[in-house]
């Protein structure tokens, strides 16, 4: 983790992404140019350049690393996971831990598709990624409701809304706060099965160990990802 984006000492490719996330999350992509990465690091625009290859690449990696972390750590989760309920369990759970543990990098994952471009290889890339992650909940809710376990009026709604819950972390929660990330996790898995119309009550939560290393999350930040004329 990247404590001084300044320090050359440190790992310069490392600087320039944690760089990378925290103006992207706090003013946007289109807001943020090379020099303005280039400050926050105390480089050249050349300098950014040799380590990347374009704002629209570098945009496209922090993404697809964070996605095919999300994917890796909830496949691991899963594999070992029982019914419908325990699955839908530790979707809520780990997605939740995700966007409360890194918030900057999730805000970035999560908002900035718009920014890749049409038709491009990495933008369809993403979007490949991110739908292998839904799928996830698709099967999830799919076979709660074939079971009888779920009552669903409409899975699709369920899905969006359960999800929306979970990513929302990543706006409120902070680790001095009323609650604890278990106790928020847990409060949350509820309120999903209480959605879903579950009779069963599970004892699954997720293996904080297995949620992804995002290693550009930059450290000790109040996030708050508006411009700063919208928090005046």
């Amino acid at each position: 983790m990247i404590t001084d984006l300044t320090d050359p000492g440190t790992d310069a490719h490392e600087r320039i992404r944690t760089a990378a996330v925290l103006l992207f999350a706090r003013q946007g992509y289109a807001a943020t140019s090379i020099r303005d990465l280039g400050r926050a690091v105390n480089m050249t625009n050349a300098g950014i350049y040799h380590h990347v290859g374009s704002k629209e690449a570098l945009l496209a990696d922090l993404m697809r690393v964070a996605q095919q972390g999300l994917n890796s750590a909830t496949e691991r989760m899963l594999a070992t996971a029982g019914g419908p309920s325990d699955r839908l369990a530790l979707l809520i759970g780990s997605l939740t831990a995700v966007h409360a543990c890194a918030p900057l990098t999730t805000s970035v994952m999560d908002g900035e598709l718009r920014s890749l471009t049409p038709g491009s290889a990495a933008r369809d890339e993403i979007i490949v990624l991110r739908d292998a992650y839904e799928a996830h909940w698709k099967r999830t809710l799919a076979d709660g409701v074939a079971e009888g376990t779920f009552r669903v009026a409409d899975q699709k709604l369920t899905r969006l809304a359960l999800m929306s819950m979970c990513t929302g972390t990543s706006e409120w929660y902070r680790p001095d706060g009323d609650s604890t990330l278990e106790q928020v996790c847990a409060e949350f898995v509820t309120i999903g099965l209480a959605a879903v119309r579950a009779p069963v009550q599970v004892t699954t939560s997720p293996d904080f160990s297995l949620l992804p290393d995002l290693p550009w999350e930059p450290p000790d930040v109040q996030h708050d990802p508006r411009p700063d004329e919208a928090r005046r």
